[in-house]
C-alpha cells in the first residue's frame, strides 16, 4: 500500500467510493453518468484511489454457507507473553490460518479478537485445539459462537 492521498477526498471521490462499495463491478460509464464526470475522469480517479491505497482490493464477497462454512465464531485470546517477539510471531501465525477471516491485535485485557469460520462444531473444536489450546503462545482464550449475523459488511462510511 502506498501513502494515502495528500489531498482530502472530494465529493466526486466520495461518490465513486460509495458506488464501488455497493458493487465494484459498476462500470465507469455508469459511475460517470451518476456523478456528473466523464468516464476518463472517473477512470483516473479510481486509478489514483487504488495507487494511493484508499482502495485496498477488488474482491468477491462469498457467502460462507455456500462453501459449507456454517459456523462463525469470535475468539478472544491472550498471549502468554507481551514481548514483541511473541506478538509478531502470533500476528504472522493467525494471518496464515485460512479459517481466520478477521484478526485484530487489541488492547484492554486480551491480545487478539479473531473471527473464524468452521464447517460445524466438531470442526471448530479441532480448530480451537490446534490454534489456541495447543498453541504455546496463547495463555487463555474464550470462544463466542455467533447465533445471528445482524450486520456483516465491509462498507466504510464515506
Amino acid at each position: 500500500m502506498n501513502d494515502l492521498p495528500k489531498r482530502p477526498l472530494d465529493s466526486f471521490d466520495q461518490a465513486i467510493l460509495r458506488m464501488l462499495q455497493q458493487d465494484n463491478k459498476t462500470s465507469q460509464r455508469v459511475i460517470a453518468e451518476a456523478i456528473g464526470l466523464s468516464t476518463p475522469a472517473v477512470q483516473r480517479r479510481i486509478t489514483q484511489l487504488e495507487a494511493s491505497g484508499v482502495i485496498l482490493a477488488n474482491t468477491a464477497v462469498i457467502a460462507p454457507e455456500a462453501l459449507g462454512q456454517e459456523l462463525t465464531a469470535i475468539v478472544e485470546s491472550r498471549l502468554c507473553d507481551d514481548r514483541s517477539l511473541v506478538m509478531d510471531r502470533a500476528k504472522r501465525y493467525f494471518a496464515g490460518v485460512p479459517e481466520v477471516q478477521q484478526c485484530y491485535f487489541v488492547s484492554g485485557g486480551v491480545s487478539f479478537i479473531i473471527v473464524m469460520l468452521a464447517r460445524n462444531v466438531a470442526h471448530f473444536e479441532k480448530l480451537v485445539r490446534q490454534h489456541f489450546a495447543d498453541n504455546d503462545d496463547i495463555q487463555t482464550y474464550r470462544t463466542l459462537i455467533v447465533l445471528d449475523k445482524v450486520k456483516v459488511g465491509l462498507e466504510v462510511a464515506v
